[in-house]
């Protein structure tokens, strides 16, 4: 083993092709490509080009020929060609870019395949089926067989998934008020309502004045972002009990979590415009001092920690995950990934392309890469400490690295890869709640089930839900009014969705 793997100074490209090469002779617990030479983007001398579109969450697009983009371009043989769309855009416009056919090579979907345009695209032959071919890529195939079946259309793959952990959701919040108050850490529903009112009532931020309150919140991809319902013992979007499906609205559990939702309303210990805000509201709620806790996943909670100092630099995040309530701790379990990078047929001709797309995305998992987009380039994102890579600076690496490269880009997990670092204490939690998180993790039964109802008419059916959770919370509507909306979703298509389910599932066992 190399003393110091990393190596990714602000050197020439030259330099960063040598230590490259290497990183990868010193072996250094590189995974290598298995699949053939031939089909290798290296294999050629003329760099491959790459056109794709993918959705970005960062606040701006790094310039192009950026020393991350050509590190990466170096190692791969590439010249990439990368049009980022906000997270906020790319759902409203892939369908239209889809029916369009002007697509890249490389095309990112929105979330899990699941939308009735993709699945009609895909069973169309729209995009290449690569369930045959992933097995030829050693970093590829590495990936939990789970995570191929959560993204499967009629059982086949029609992209790469991008790996995520199976449950990474959480509750941040400042631990630094927590300790003005004398409090504990949350870990039961009625402790988290506690620690809301007390956000609220009793100046956390000891500026003598009443201008915080408990929770920001607001709707996230059609849903509330603090969805506590799994914890107080519904279903993760469908529950199945002996092959037959019910929607978790329908359950008296996520009634509860509802009422709970309306009390924190009502005595103003979350942020009254909720329905309104957008992402970039509802985090400067928390960034500002305005609220104390935030929903987030778990690779976000460093950011935040970041941007939390830079206001005050005597901020201090910590976070909880699965909350205990009525039937113990739950938290929801994912797909295990963050949808599937797409290769479209009007623009990748043939299998020997797909092939080389394939070899690209694999090579992103090689240990040179994988230290690339974990730790950034040394002087700039990270020091090297007693051997050790150690994080300088969070923010630029989230502008310059991870938003813009590692989240849209990287498919297989690269924890295990990557040189190991001295983490700093957010991180050393955010793997161990992961790890836990297997154990408390509610699946959602129709993740991999096709429903052609759901498929047609999700969104509306997803609409008459979403409409009436917020003015039930806002007490617009009562109890009685919830129950007749949810009869109105089932009467408008909920049930023959729910028969769908069934049938697919008793067909796939």
């Amino acid at each position: 083993m190399l003393q110091r793997p990393l190596g990714w100074k602000s050197w020439s490209l030259g330099a960063l092709a040598l230590i490259l090469a290497g990183s990868l002779l010193a072996g250094c617990g590189s995974k290598q490509n298995t699949a053939d030479s031939s089909s290798s983007a290296a294999s050629s001398d003329q760099p491959l080009k790459i056109k794709m579109t993918l959705n970005f969450d960062g606040k701006e697009v790094p310039p192009k020929d950026n020393e991350v983009e050509k590190a990466i371009e170096q190692y791969t043989n590439t010249d990439l060609d990368i049009t980022h769309i906000s997270s906020n855009d790319f759902c409203t416009k892939l369908p239209v870019m889809i029916a369009s056919g002007e697509l890249p090579q490389v095309l990112a979907s929105c979330g899990a395949p699941n939308q009735s345009y993709l699945i009609t695209a895909a069973q169309n032959g729209a995009f290449w089926d690569i369930t045959d071919l992933i097995k030829e890529y050693k970093n590829l195939s590495s990936m939990p067989q789970l995570v191929y079946d959560n993204v499967s259309i009629d059982g086949r793959l029609y992209g790469i998934p991008r790996f995520r952990p199976v449950s990474r959701y959480t509750s941040v919040f400042r631990q630094d008020w927590l300790d003005n108050l004398g409090m504990q850490p949350p870990q039961t529903i009625d402790e988290m309502y506690q620690v809301l009112k007390a956000f609220t009532e009793q100046d956390p931020d000891q500026n003598g004045k009443k201008d915080t309150i408990g929770l920001t919140a607001m709707i996230s991809n059609t849903s509330l972002s603090f969805d506590l319902g799994v914890a107080f013992g519904a279903p993760n979007n469908w529950g199945e009990v002996d092959g037959k499906f019910v929607k978790a609205e329908e359950t008296p559990e996520y009634l509860e979590y509802l009422k709970f939702m309306r009390k924190l309303f009502d005595e103003g210990l979350m942020n009254k415009d909720f329905a309104t805000i957008d992402v970039g509201q509802n985090e400067g709620n928390l960034e500002n001092g305005k609220a104390g806790v935030i929903n987030a996943t778990t690779n976000n909670v460093l950011g935040f920690q970041t941007r939390v100092e830079k206001v005050n630099p005597k901020a201090k995040l910590n976070f909880v995950s699965a909350l205990e309530g009525p039937d113990g701790r739950r938290v929801s379990a994912d797909r295990g990934s963050n949808g599937i990078l797409m290769f479209p047929k009007s623009s990748v001709k043939n299998e020997a392309e797909l092939k080389q797309l394939l070899t690209f995305f694999d090579k992103l998992a090689d240990k040179p890469m994988a230290d690339l987009l974990e730790w950034g380039i040394e002087g700039k994102h990270y020091e090297m400490k007693d051997g050790k890579p150690v994080r300088t600076n969070q923010e630029q690496y989230d502008n310059e690295v991870s938003f813009p490269y590692n989240k849209p880009l990287v498919t297989v997990p690269l924890t295990d890869i990557k040189t190991p670092g001295d983490l700093d204490p957010i991180s050393e939690k955010v793997l161990q709640v992961e790890k836990d998180n297997e154990q408390y993790a509610i699946k959602d039964p129709t993740m991999s089930l096709v429903s052609d109802t759901w498929a047609e008419r999700g969104a509306e059916l997803t609409q008459i839900l979403l409409d009436a959770k917020v003015q039930f919370i806002m007490g617009k509507i009562d109890e009685n009014e919830w129950k007749r909306q949810v009869e109105k979703f089932k009467q408008s298509g909920g049930d023959k969705v729910a028969e769908e389910y069934a049938q697919a599932f008793a067909k796939a066992h």
